[in-house]
Parts: C-alpha cells; sequence; structure tokens
C-alpha cells in the first residue's frame, strides 16, 4: 500500500505540481509524512494519519511564509511610494517629523494591501513603484527635470503625479503584454 500511495502522490506532484506551490508543499509534506510514518514500521491507518497531518502542516507553514512574504514586498514598495508621495505633496524642504510618521504609515498600508490582495497588488505595487523610482532617477540626472524629485511649485506636482500614473500604467501595460503580470491570470 505505501508503494501506491508514493506512486499517487509522485504523480500528483510530478504532473500538478507546476501549477501550483501549494499542491507541491502540501503533496510533498503529505509524502514527507508518509514516508516517516513507513520508516518506523506504522500501520497503513497510521501512515495515512501521520501524512494527512504533515501535508496540514506544510498547507499552515506556506499560508504564514506568502502572508510574511507579501506583507514584506507590500511594505517595501509602500515605503517607495510613500517617499515618492510625500516629495510631490511637501516640495523640496519637507518637515523631518512628518516624514518619519507619514513614509513609515505608507509602508505598513501597503504590507496590509499587498497581504490582502496579493498577486494584483505586487503586479500594480511595482510598476508603481519603479514609475516613481524611473521618475525621481530622471530629476537626478537631467538637471531641468530636476523638478521630477522636488517639485517646488504646485504645477510641478501635479504635472509629476501624472507623469507619475502615466508611466506606472505604462509599465503595467508592459507586464501583461510580456506575461509578468497579475500571477492569478495564468
Amino acid at each position: 500500500m505505501s508503494g501506491f500511495a508514493m506512486i499517487v502522490v509522485g504523480l500528483v506532484l510530478g504532473i500538478a505540481g507546476a501549477w501550483s506551490i501549494r499542491t507541491v508543499l502540501v503533496t510533498a509534506g503529505f509524502g514527507a509524512g508518509w514516508l516517516l510514518a513507513s520508516v518506523f514500521g506504522a500501520t497503513v491507518l497510521t501512515a495515512l494519519i501521520i501524512a494527512l497531518v504533515t501535508a496540514l502542516l506544510a498547507w499552515l507553514v506556506l499560508r504564514l511564509a506568502t502572508t510574511i512574504v507579501f506583507f514584506s514586498v507590500g511594505a517595501l514598495v509602500g515605503l517607495v511610494v510613500g517617499g515618492r508621495l510625500f516629495r510631490l505633496l511637501e516640495g523640496g524642504d519637507g518637515n523631518i517629523l512628518l516624514a518619519i510618521v507619514f513614509i513609515p504609515a505608507i509602508g505598513i498600508a501597503g504590507g496590509w494591501l499587498a497581504e490582502k490582495a496579493r498577486e494584483r497588488f505586487v503586479a500594480w505595487g511595482t510598476a508603481i513603484g519603479g514609475a516613481a523610482l524611473v521618475l525621481s532617477g530622471v530629476g537626478v540626472l537631467v538637471s531641468w527635470l530636476s523638478w521630477l524629485r522636488d517639485p517646488a511649485e504646485g504645477w510641478q506636482a501635479v504635472l509629476g503625479a501624472v507623469a507619475w500614473v502615466a508611466l506606472a500604467v505604462g509599465f503595467r501595460i508592459g507586464q501583461k503584454v510580456v506575461g509578468t503580470g497579475d500571477l492569478s491570470d495564468h
């Protein structure tokens, strides 16, 4: 019976494993639990129970790890976006105390949003964050476009925000064309 179970688990892992990381971890957890029970000479029922518990533990570890990963990615993207928003809203000579509160708050909000929206946030978040970095970089490298980094006047902040949104949408369209868009679309 254990040979048959390992064949089934192997087939599921080999065929369906490419479709989902969840499938890989749960199946590998089941297989590891079954093999562990077999090493100690457990009955088929005991091996099945141990394998199912191990598969459940693998799934729980995956859930915890993905929550941490998505929150971390979202928080980092949120910090980039928060920094860009702070520059646009506060101008070149911003209040340091306000920056210490505002930018991390956007980072935490980004982490929360990323954990809730997952792949869609990563796709949009990377497009928005990438656009923010590109515009800031252009503002540093091209002196007559320095207002992209540090807008001093209202029209510069508005135009910088419009450029940011347009570039982010362009990046998102590029992600879809290249095929690196939402993982949930595949």
